[in-house]
Parts: C-alpha cells; sequence; structure tokens
C-alpha cells in the first residue's frame, strides 16, 4: 500500500524495479524460516521430542504447511494482480517478456509451480528443474529462468540442509562432496556460459543447456532408480512402499539399500 501511495508514473515504476525488491527477499526469508520451524517440530521418521511420528500431532504439524503456505501465495498473488492495475492505469510500458500478473495468471501459474513440486517431491529431484521449463513457457528469457531458479534453489535447498543436519539424518561426506562440485561447477557454468552468450548473443545457449541437464538427469535417474530396484531384489529386500516410521535414521543407506557405500572411509 505504501508502494502504491509513492507512484504517480510509469516512470516510477521503472524506476522502483530498478532495485532489489528488500521486501519480497524478506517475505521469502521468513517463509523458509517457517517451513524449516514445521519440519522440525514434525521430526524425521522418529517424530520429534514435541510430537511421535504417526500420532495424530505429527500429522496436524505435517499437514499445517498447506494452510500457512497458500495464505503466503494467495496474499503475493494479490499483490502481484494489485500491482498489475495499477501499471495499466499509469499506462506502463511492458516489456516483451514481462508477465502481465493477471487474476488468470496469479492462479495458473501458481498451481503449475505447485505441481512440479508434488512431482519433485514424489521423484525425488530438485523443484527448480522442473521450474525452468515452465518459466521457459511462460516466455522469461533464458537468463531471467537461470537466475530466478537458481535463487530459489538457494533458499529451499539452505531450508532442507539445516533441517537435515538438525535432525540428524545428513550424511556429511556426501554433503561436503556435493557441495564441493556443485559449487566449482556452478562457477564454471557462470563464467563459460557467461561469455559464450555475451560474444555470440545467442541466448538460446541457455536454453539448451537446461535441455540437456533435464534430458541427462532423468535418463540417470531412471537408470539409478533400476539399478537399485535390482540391487534391493537382489539382497532379497521389500520392493513394496514403507511406513513413515519404520526408516532407519540414516535415510540414505535405507534408500539406497544394503549396496549403499559412503563417499569417504
Amino acid at each position: 500500500e505504501v508502494w502504491v501511495e509513492a507512484v504517480e508514473t510509469s516512470d516510477d515504476i521503472v524506476e522502483d524495479e530498478r532495485w532489489c525488491p528488500q521486501r519480497q527477499v524478506k517475505r521469502i526469508a521468513v517463509t523458509s524460516v517457517i517451513v524449516l520451524v514445521i519440519s522440525l517440530i514434525k521430526g524425521g521418521s522418529h517424530g520429534s521430542r514435541f510430537v511421535s511420528c504417526g500420532s495424530l500431532g505429527f500429522w496436524a504439524v505435517k499437514l499445517s504447511t498447506f494452510p500457512v503456505l497458500g495464505y503466503i501465495t494467495w496474499q503475493i498473488a494479490k499483490e502481484l494482480v494489485a500491482r498489475h492495475q495499477l501499471k495499466e492505469q499509469v499506462g506502463y510500458p511492458y516489456a516483451k517478456c514481462e508477465i502481465k500478473w493477471t487474476r488468470h495468471t496469479a492462479s495458473y501459474y501458481p498451481t503449475f509451480c505447485i505441481t512440479a513440486g508434488i512431482a519433485a517431491g514424489l521423484l525425488g529431484i530438485g523443484g527448480g528443474m522442473l521450474k525452468g521449463p515452465i518459466m521457459l513457457e511462460m516466455g522469461l528469457p533464458p537468463s531471467v529462468v537461470s537466475a530466478t531458479a537458481a535463487y530459489m534453489l538457494f533458499w529451499t535447498t539452505a531450508s532442507t540442509t539445516i533441517q537435515f543436519g538438525i535432525m540428524g539424518e545428513m550424511r556429511w561426506d556426501y554433503a561436503l562432496l556435493f557441495f564441493v562440485v556443485g559449487g566449482i561447477s556452478s562457477l564454471f557454468g557462470q563464467f563459460v556460459l557467461g561469455w559464450a552468450v555475451a560474444k555470440y548473443k545467442k541466448q538460446y545457449l541457455i536454453t539448451a543447456l537446461i535441455t540437456v541437464v533435464i534430458g541427462a538427469s532423468t535418463v540417470f535417474m531412471g537408470l539409478s532408480g533400476a539399478a537399485r530396484t535390482y540391487q534391493k531384489y537382489s539382497h532379497g529386500q521389500h520392493l513394496g512402499a514403507h511406513s513413515l516410521c519404520d526408516l532407519p535414521v540414516e535415510t540414505v543407506v535405507g534408500l539406497a539399500g544394503q549396496a549403499f557405500q559412503p563417499a569417504f572411509k
């Protein structure tokens, strides 16, 4: 509301959007903390000091994320629609790839993202991998898609890492290995791909790289799943669904089977 009162012309909006939206950064930080707190109260496969796994309190805490995140999403969507309506009133010059947050888009795209999040949780992959194609379908430039996906990934991975670390379910040898490999790969990709895009003026290079990464991940995820299933079958392990409360503390070992080997000995 303060922002709305301060805006008089489209130039005011252009000037305002030149800067990092501090309010939105604080909002996503608070949202991440809320999700982290809910996860810690719920606990892992053995519950927590607050609730026992499988109890009524456990499910109440677990399901509380839906109304909490639903309310936050509704508030953000309402603000985006109001901002779009104000832009229309002052004659704001929309860029070619800029999203117009009408009531339809403010409900349509969040539904897509929720579906992507559910699919990512069921498949055990990063939601950013699925958000990329969604944002490309929205018409955003590949550079914006890449930066936005990385920004979202930062908050989700930070929250999840802290959660698993506190609950004692983190394989720190794997975490260290993946952190180093991921950091080096990110820096390499940032500089090399940035140089290639700047030199050849080809934004599609980012799209091509996203396509290759998603395609390769899909193939390797299928091969990995088939290999784990075969190993469990060979060792006579149960292949059906498990209860949420009967997995061992070291979740990675429980999911990978007896053939699991730590990264470092």
